[in-house]
C-alpha cells in the first residue's frame, strides 16, 4: 500500500469513528435526555457572550467546583458572570429569580445533567426563555471558552453561608437503610449526566411512596442526585458510601 491509499484509510477510519461516536451519543440522547427542554451548544452561548448578548447565566454546581477549592470534585469553575445557585437551592430562588420570566436564562452544571433539570423546574414555574447547556462545563472546557475561578460580589443571587451546604441525608442505620425496595436503578460506570437523568426516568415508573435504590460509581451523583431529589420534590431518605467506589442512594417517590 502507498503513501497516498495510507493517508486516505487513515482519514476514512478517522471519519467513521466520529460518525460511530455521533451515532452512539445521539442513542443516548434519545433514550436517556428529556425531550421538550431546550438546549444550547457551548459555541453558540460563546458567541452570543462574545457578542454582548449574554443570557442570565445560573450556574447549579455547588460553591466548591464553582470556585475550584480543595473540595472540588471538577475543576473547571465558571463562567464569567454566570450566577451561583447550588442545584439544591433552585426552589428557594423562585422569588428572587421573579424579575427574570421574561429574560432569556441558561442553566449550567458539570454534565448537562443537572441543568436540564433545573431548566425543566423554571419552565414549569412559568419562566419564558430557559435553555440549559448542552454538555455542561465539561464541554465548554473542552473548547477552552474563558473561565474563572475567582470570587466576586457578582456572582450570587441568592443564598446564605449557611444553606450552602448539601443537605445530609437521612442515616437509617450503621448498615445502611435496609427497608423495602420496590426498584433498583443501577447505573455504575455510567458517567454525568447519565445517573441523573436515569434516575428522573425510573422514579416516575414508581407509586408515590414507593422506594427507588440507586447505585452509581460517577463521583458527581453525590451532589447531582440530592440536588434532584429536592428540586423535584422527592425524599432523598440514605446516601451511603458502599465502598470508595461505589454510592447508594435511596429515593423515596413524594409526587
Amino acid at each position: 500500500m502507498g503513501k497516498d491509499e495510507e493517508i486516505k484509510e487513515e482519514v476514512s477510519n478517522k471519519m467513521a469513528l466520529k460518525l460511530l461516536k455521533l451515532l452512539f451519543f445521539s442513542l443516548i440522547r434519545l433514550r436517556f435526555y428529556m425531550p421538550g427542554i431546550p438546549e444550547i451548544k457551548v459555541h453558540e452561548l460563546n458567541e452570543l457572550i462574545e457578542a454582548n448578548q449574554s443570557p442570565l447565566l445560573i450556574d447549579l454546581q455547588d460553591k466548591n467546583d464553582f470556585y475550584v477549592t480543595e473540595k472540588a470534585y471538577f475543576k473547571q469553575g465558571h463562567i464569567p458572570n454566570a450566577k451561583l445557585i447550588p442545584g439544591f437551592r433552585l426552589p428557594d430562588n423562585i422569588k428572587n429569580l421573579s424579575s427574570f420570566r421574561e429574560k432569556e436564562i441558561v442553566t449550567i452544571c458539570p454534565g448537562g445533567g443537572l441543568s436540564l433539570v433545573g431548566a425543566e423546574f423554571l419552565i414549569k414555574a412559568g419562566f419564558k426563555h430557559v435553555k440549559s447547556l448542552r454538555g455542561g462545563m465539561k464541554k465548554w472546557h473542552k473548547k477552552g471558552y474563558p473561565t474563572t475561578k475567582v470570587e466576586t460580589d457578582n456572582d450570587l443571587i441568592y443564598f446564605t453561608e449557611k444553606k450552602l451546604e448539601v443537605p445530609v441525608a437521612k442515616q437509617a442505620s450503621e448498615e445502611g437503610y435496609s427497608g423495602e425496595i420496590h426498584k433498583t436503578l443501577d447505573a455504575r460506570n455510567l458517567s454525568c449526566p447519565i445517573p441523573v437523568l436515569k434516575s428522573k426516568k425510573e422514579i416516575v415508573k414508581l407509586d408515590v411512596g414507593q422506594i427507588l435504590e440507586i447505585l452509581t460509581t460517577d463521583l458527581g451523583s453525590k451532589r447531582d442526585i440530592p440536588a434532584w431529589a429536592n428540586m423535584t420534590g422527592q425524599e432523598l431518605i440514605s446516601l451511603e458510601e458502599k465502598s470508595p467506589e461505589v454510592f447508594r442512594f435511596i429515593v423515596k417517590r413524594l409526587k
